[in-house]
C-alpha cells in the first residue's frame, strides 16, 4: 500500500520526468504540497539514489532521474497498473453479478442501458457482449433514442450509471436501475 510520502515521491519522479527544468514551485503545485515538503522530499529521492541535482548556474538547477530512479519509477508504474487491473477485474465482475441478478432471458429482449458514452460504456459493452450475447446497440447516449423505445412500454428495463441520466430516464416515467448504485449497496 502506497503511503502519502510514497505516493508524493512518484509524483516527483513522474513529474521530473517529463519536465527535467521543473523547478520547487512547479513540483509543489503539481504534487499539491508546501515548498518545505517539496524541499524535504526532493533531498529524500536524492539521498535515496534516485534524483540527482546539477547546479546549471549559480541561481538555477536542474533536476535528473538517476538510471536507479527511472527503474523505480517503472517498478511503481508497473504495480500501479496490475493494481488498476485487479480492481478492472473485480469491478467487472460485481457488474456482471448485478446484471445476472436482473436480466433473464424472458426480460434480456427489453433491457437498455442508458448514459454518457464513457469508458464504463466500453466496459459495460465488453460485458453485455460476453455474458449475455446482448450487442452495444442496446447502449444509448440521447434522451431522443431512448424515449421511442419506452413509450408506453412499463416492461423496459432500462439500466444507468450515473446520476444525470437517472433524472432523464426518470422523465421518461420510467424508473432506471443505477448500476454503480447496486454494487455501493452490495445487491
Amino acid at each position: 500500500m502506497l503511503t502519502e510520502h510514497t505516493s508524493n515521491e512518484f509524483s516527483i519522479l513522474t513529474y521530473i520526468d517529463q519536465n527535467s527544468d521543473a523547478t520547487q514551485r512547479q513540483l509543489s503545485e503539481h504534487v499539491g504540497v508546501s515548498l518545505g515538503t517539496i524541499n524535504i522530499l526532493v533531498k529524500r529521492l536524492v539521498k535515496k539514489g534516485l534524483l540527482k541535482i546539477e547546479r546549471m548556474q549559480p541561481n538555477s538547477i536542474r533536476y535528473f532521474l538517476t538510471p536507479s530512479g527511472l527503474a523505480n519509477k517503472l517498478e511503481r508504474t508497473y504495480g500501479y497498473i496490475v493494481r488498476m487491473y485487479r480492481e478492472l477485474a473485480t469491478f467487472r465482475s460485481r457488474i456482471a453479478s448485478i446484471l445476472h441478478s436482473l436480466i433473464t432471458e424472458r426480460n434480456k429482449d427489453s433491457v437498455w442501458f442508458f448514459g454518457p458514452k464513457d469508458d464504463f460504456t466500453c466496459l459495460l459493452s465488453e460485458i453485455l457482449e460476453a455474458e449475455f450475447s446482448i450487442s452495444n446497440t442496446r447502449i444509448l447516449s440521447e434522451l431522443s433514442d431512448l424515449s421511442p423505445i419506452v413509450k408506453d412500454k412499463p416492461e423496459v428495463l432500462v439500466f444507468t450509471w450515473d446520476t444525470a441520466s437517472d433524472d432523464l430516464v426518470q422523465s421518461l416515467g420510467v424508473k432506471p436501475v443505477n448500476i454503480l448504485a447496486k454494487i455501493a449497496v452490495g445487491t
